[in-house]
């Protein structure tokens, strides 16, 4: 038993799956940090980009664990994402449904429509994937934007429809209390993905992704382990769009647009894709540099694709596992001067 767990462990991405003590106090004071921050940060325009780098880092978990864990090159997530937050504010529109409810009903929706979209992914391999679930993506938004019902708002979205309820409460009030919900999600979309990797469904999607001639002749099933990652996946998408709806008071097809889907995977690339601290690493430094990027909105998606192409060319896994590889070096020249 010990042996076949050391072996497995290089598959888990040993630089945040064996969970060392460094780590666990990196997390908990990261943890502790983003709870304080609406305190540290009291201008309100850097509470809003946290609160949206908070939903930024639910889509992105969600996504790693497709495009990561299971290396299906799925890129369609955007459109899953918007689905949630379309559902959301259209049962806010047309129904008495409290904000709470019609998170998760978008949740599920979002579900649905990607557990059906892993169907035909099933049928595909590599490239053919990505182009599939980009073109679905593509076909989302176009029906979004050419709706003549009105019914989606075409072109120019929903807005105006009933949000949290939260009182009397002062606008800097406001805003803590919409970061500290979207902390919260994140914080359970995390915890809840980290269960799924070290649960047997983790390490079946792990041995799909290495080696699928050898995890189907053991029996794990790749079209059951990739509709239930899709679903997964597609479910905390779907809250994440449901949630930035809600917080945000607007909904529109620029949700899928290439600006976005750019700095999601460009925050996926810095900071690993497949490691369980990789979407967090790159989504804080991304969120704000994303931000810093504001004042310059002609040339911003330039500097976000040359980042994305410095990445993966000299540091290709992304930061978190080379902040690994660094620090086993650094324990190794420890050891051999304690010699």
């Amino acid at each position: 038993m010990t042996t076949s767990k050391t072996a497995a462990t290089p598959t888990w991405s040993a630089s945040d799956m064996g969970w060392p003590r460094p780590q666990v106090i990196a997390l908990v004071a990261a943890g502790l940090i983003a709870v304080a921050l609406p305190f540290l940060v009291p201008d309100r325009s850097w509470l809003a980009v946290a609160t949206l780098g908070a939903i930024w880092l639910t889509l992105n978990q969600s996504w790693n664990l497709v495009l990561g864990f299971s290396r299906v090159w799925h890129f369609g997530q955007l459109a899953i994402y918007a689905i949630g937050a379309y559902v959301a504010a259209l049962l806010s529109l047309h129904s008495t449904l409290p904000p709470a409810l019609a998170i998760l009903l978008g949740g599920v929706a979002a579900l649905i429509v990607s557990a059906l979209l892993s169907l035909p992914a099933l049928r595909l391999r590599g490239i053919y994937v990505a182009l599939m679930t980009f073109g679905f993506g593509e076909v989302v938004r176009l029906l979004i934007v050419s709706d003549q019902t009105r019914f989606t708002g075409g072109t120019f979205g929903l807005s105006e429809y009933p949000g949290f309820d939260l009182g009397a409460l002062d606008g800097l009030t406001r805003d803590r209390v919409y970061y500290w919900i979207a902390i919260a999600v994140a914080i359970v979309t995390g915890i809840v993905l980290f269960l799924i990797v070290r649960s047997p469904l983790g390490s079946g999607l792990i041995a799909l992704r290495d080696n699928p001639t050898l995890a189907a002749a053991r029996g794990v099933s790749p079209r059951v382990y990739q509709m239930l990652v899709f679903a997964v996946s597609g479910f905390f998408a779907g809250v994440a769009g449901a949630l930035y709806a809600f917080v945000f008071g607007v909904v529109s097809p620029s949700l899928m647009g290439l600006a976005p889907m750019t700095l999601l995977v460009t925050m996926l690339v810095v900071g690993g894709l497949g490691t369980v601290m990789g979407p967090i690493v790159g989504t804080v430094i991304m969120t704000f540099v994303q931000a810093r990027l504001q004042s310059w909105p002609d040339v911003r998606l330039i500097i976000l694709g040359l980042v994305l192409l410095v990445m993966i060319v000299a540091v290709p896994h992304g930061l978190v596992p080379l902040g690994a590889r660094l620090r086993k070096k650094l324990d190794d020249w420890i050891a051999e001067d304690d010699e």
